[in-house]
C-alpha cells in the first residue's frame, strides 16, 4: 500500500513539474494609443521582439509607415509640388506617427 502511494506521489510531482516548466508566458505588451486625425485612433505596441503600430484592424511595421498615414486618408490633400503635379501632404501624419512610436519606447525605457 505504501508502495502504490509513493509511486503515485511522484507520479502525480512529475506532471506537476512538467506542467509547470512548459508553459510559456506571453510576451509583455506596452502600447499606446493617440488620435492621429479627427475620430481616427491609432495604437502602437511593442513586444520583446517586435513594435507594430494597430489601426482598423490592421497591423502595420514601422517599414509600412508610409502605407499607414496613406490608409488614414488624412493628410492634407491636393498639395501642388514644384513640378506641378498633384500629391497628398502626410508629413504631418507621418510625424505624429513617429512621436506615438517613440512615447512608446520611451515608457519601455523607463521600465528596464
Amino acid at each position: 500500500m505504501k508502495k502504490k502511494f509513493y509511486l503515485l506521489s511522484v507520479i502525480l510531482m512529475v506532471i506537476l513539474v512538467t506542467t509547470w516548466y512548459s508553459c510559456e508566458l506571453d510576451p509583455q505588451e506596452t502600447c499606446e494609443q493617440d488620435e492621429i486625425c479627427e475620430n481616427k485612433f491609432v495604437t502602437y505596441c511593442c513586444t520583446e521582439n517586435e513594435c507594430v503600430y494597430k489601426w482598423n484592424g490592421k497591423e502595420y511595421t514601422d517599414d509600412q509607415l508610409d502605407q499607414l498615414a496613406e490608409d488614414l486618408g488624412c493628410g492634407t490633400s491636393g498639395v501642388i509640388l514644384k513640378s506641378g503635379s498633384r500629391e497628398n501632404d502626410l508629413s504631418g501624419v507621418i510625424e505624429q506617427l513617429k512621436a506615438l512610436r517613440d512615447r512608446v519606447r520611451k515608457r519601455i525605457e523607463a521600465g528596464k
